[in-house]
């Protein structure tokens, strides 16, 4: 009976002992549970904003081949301009001479004609006859091209500068 006191005296001690490690594992694996799950819920996330980056940059690439696309069709169905830059000036100083600023405008690069066209309102005939005789001495100086031959500029006594189109006119970028 003594012994079996002893015994019981001994499991008494050993039982909370037992509970501290069971309740401590289970502690411990329900903070490591957590953790799996974070670390695996994070990198599930990067991995979708990943995925959503990658679907942007397509999404992207395709709007601007399709710019790329349209900006080379209007640049292939525009006809007004000349065989070279000087060439282009002239057509542009005749029409301004001529009071037609709707074609002297169709000059320019395609999103600068609306705003050339503009710049003839309320201007005086004194201003452009001016601008017209700078323009001709601008004709005689010697400009440069770009070093891939793309784009030519005189800078004196006025600035002009031009692009060649991809069907082999040059247009007016600006004055």
């Amino acid at each position: 009976m003594e012994n079996q006191n002893q015994n019981n005296q001994i499991n008494e001690i050993n039982k909370p002992k037992s509970k501290f490690w069971k309740f401590t594992l289970i502690f411990l694996g329900i903070v490591i549970g957590i953790l799996v799950l974070y670390v695996a819920g994070l990198w599930g996330w990067r991995k979708y904003e990943w995925n959503q980056s990658i679907k942007r940059g397509e999404i992207a690439e395709e709007n601007l081949k399709k710019l790329m696309r349209e900006d080379y069709e209007q640049a292939m169905a525009d006809t007004y301009g000349g065989k070279t830059p000087q060439e282009t000036l002239q057509m542009y100083i005749d029409a301004v001479e001529k009071g037609d600023y709707e074609l002297a405008s169709k000059y320019f690069i395609g999103d600068k004609q609306e705003k050339e066209l503009n710049s003839f309102n309320g201007a005086t005939d004194e201003n452009i006859e001016k601008i017209i005789n700078l323009l001709k001495l601008s004709i005689k100086n010697e400009g440069g091209y770009s070093w891939d031959g793309n784009f030519f500029s005189i800078d004196k006594p006025l600035y002009v500068s031009f692009k060649l189109y991809p069907n082999n006119i040059w247009k007016i970028i600006e004055i």
